[in-house]
């Protein structure tokens, strides 16, 4: 990921030093669990085992949140991104957006959450009408109703004027997400080791035994790996090639506007301002683990949220990063044990929802390390359903 994302620039002092602390700290070497990656998801699996008293060390390769964590969108999306995936991944949505709303209550955390709604208004998102779409959500499950042209100047007034409807989901949310990886790794008792990578892993009768990182041995009670689509240092023991692979994808920003946006909108592309006042584009997805901003997406993208919202006309975008989804064939994340490993288990591959299913992912995870099992059926995250 280019490190002009707009979440590190947003980092006051205090988070910053924060963040460096974590480099090269030393490790545990006997912990009850070992989890590989410090995004998001590891960050949240490492304070749910915490809460139930499990000794945690964590590994980072780069810098806390540093890849696709520290390079999304920041929605908490269950409802507009839902319509896209079965209702297994819909039952786990909820729930953990339900999560999120408990957490800015509890000691350490501070991770900018916000209920501001979201708004859709470009017709290529629906097939015939903004309430066809809107019926389609409704008998889905979903929360979200359809707005005519004078409800959509009503929510976000700065859009164009010639915008006719869209469809709007009141109960969407948005986070800061490297905030929110400190704030779970600030309230975890877990000790968290950035700039310290996974090497390979030893396992016999089974189990693992061994895991070998750039700090040394670690011989774990389990491990967990949520390393995104990076799955090479434990390759070698799966019985087939991980169905892991990235997906790029491009983000700007603007340097602080006055208020323009509440909602998150979509039009040709997802529109969002920060409480510090910078406005946010983008969401392409190109194959593969890019990590350079290309100049002619920014331009599109600057285009259209110009159009979009025409005080961003002619306004600069001097932020621009990339970062990789870590993704499956089916889109779905992987939530399973490590076939013939009893104690690993994988919890990456999450694609455009990491930072939603985080909290979810979290306390499954700590389930099955603690009770053995996981309380909800995750048949549709299965490793060999593929």
């Amino acid at each position: 990921m280019s490190q002009d994302s707009i979440w590190f620039a947003t980092l006051n002092d205090t988070e910053r030093a924060e963040l460096r602390a974590y480099a090269g700290r030393e490790v545990l070497t006997t912990p009850d669990v070992l989890i590989v990656g410090g995004g998001i998801v590891g960050a949240a699996t490492a304070y749910s085992l915490s809460q139930q008293g499990v000794q945690v060390q964590v590994v980072e390769a780069g810098t806390l949140g540093g890849l696709a964590s520290g390079a999304n969108a920041g929605g908490i999306w269950p409802d507009q991104q839902g319509i896209e995936y079965p209702e297994a991944f819909r039952n786990l949505a909820r729930r953990s957006r339900d999560l999120w709303g408990k957490l800015p209550a509890r000691d350490g955390f501070d991770f900018d959450w916000r209920v501001n709604g979201f708004v859709t208004v470009d017709p290529m998102h629906w097939e015939t009408s903004p309430e066809d779409l809107a019926m389609h959500l409704l008998s889905e499950g979903l929360s979200a109703h359809a707005i005519d042209g004078e409800q959509v100047k009503l929510l976000e007034p700065h859009l164009r004027s010639d915008i006719t409807g869209g469809v709007h989901y009141p109960s969407e949310a948005h986070v800061h997400p490297v905030k929110a990886v400190l704030s779970f790794a600030r309230a975890s008792t877990a000790q968290f080791s950035s700039e310290t990578r996974a090497i390979s892993m030893d396992v016999k009768n089974g189990r693992v035994q061994s895991v070998q990182t750039t700090a040394g041995t670690i011989q774990p009670g389990h491990v967990i790996a949520a390393t995104g689509w990076m799955a090479d240092w434990f390759a070698a023991q799966t019985p087939t090639p991980p169905p892991l692979t990235p997906i790029s994808g491009q983000m700007i920003a603007t340097a602080p506007q006055p208020p323009l946006l509440k909602n998150t909108v979509l039009g040709k592309a997802i529109v969002f301002q920060l409480l510090t006042g910078e406005v946010v584009t983008g969401g392409s997805m190109v194959e593969g683990d890019a990590t350079t901003p290309d100049a002619q997406v920014t331009a599109d993208f600057a285009k259209m949220a110009g159009d979009l919202l025409p005080a961003l006309k002619d306004v600069p975008f001097p932020h621009a990063w990339t970062g990789a989804r870590p993704t499956t064939p089916d889109r779905l994340p992987i939530l399973d044990r490590l076939p013939g490993v009893d104690n690993f288990l994988v919890a990456a591959g999450h694609f455009k929802n990491g930072l939603l299913l985080a909290p979810i992912t979290g306390e499954l995870m700590t389930e099955w390390t603690v009770a053995g099992k996981p309380s909800l059926d995750l048949t549709s995250f299965r490793w060999d359903r593929f």
